[in-house]
């Protein structure tokens, strides 16, 4: 990827690990026990030097590379934010009311206020106002490091969303919208979504 000093695939699967390698990719073998893809990042960037990690996870297979760089050039804008992720726009109601799409809130900055599998503002489909959260990550190694170090919590548990650890532990987690909407895999049947979506850029 542009801009990017490494590219490493970390994973605890060797049929993935045997895939990367194929392709000449790096590949990091990690614990198998982690509780969520950011432990699992954090496992690796202790290895590593870099101030900035992005998580790039495999659930969100189309995205736009432009889009990481935008998330990246918040660090350097915002000083006291320790987390960048993205969102688009939710119309869809069906979408709105899925449980497997995760739906954030943000404040008059940009930064996260709350992320949920309900559908949240209550009312955000009559007023325009539904953002869907685009599971892609960049953190400060230091926020992240500090963020693998933090027991799992409450409102993490209840909603099965790793980013509410950092949201309940006062860690600051910026929002930058994408400018297309993205599709992501939640239930196997996304996969033929995605599949169209490769098709088509191919083209």
């Amino acid at each position: 990827m542009r801009g990017a000093s490494r590219v490493v695939v970390a994973t605890d699967d060797e049929r993935i690990a045997r895939a990367v390698r194929r392709f000449g990719g790096e590949v990091v073998m990690t614990r198998g026990n982690h509780a969520t893809g950011t432990d699992r990042v954090a496992e690796v960037a202790k290895k590593l030097r870099n101030p900035i990690i992005v998580n790039l996870q495999g659930d969100e297979p189309v995205f736009d590379p432009a889009l990481v760089a935008r998330m990246v050039a918040v660090f350097a804008k915002e000083p006291d934010v320790d987390i960048v992720t993205a969102c688009h726009p939710l119309h869809d109601a069906d979408a709105f009311h899925n449980a497997n799409i995760v739906k954030v809130v943000v404040d008059r900055r940009g930064r996260a206020l709350y992320f949920s599998r309900a559908p949240v503002p209550a009312r955000a489909m009559d007023a325009r106002g539904a953002l869907r959260h685009v599971g892609i990550y960049a953190y400060r190694r230091a926020a992240l490091l500090k963020f693998a170090k933090l027991p799992r919590t409450p409102l993490e548990i209840a909603e099965g969303l790793e980013q509410l650890r950092a949201l309940e532990n006062g860690m600051t987690i910026a929002l930058v919208e994408a400018e297309r909407e993205t599709v992501g895999v939640d239930v196997p049947a996304d996969v033929k979504n995605v599949e169209k979506v490769l098709q088509h850029s191919l083209d």
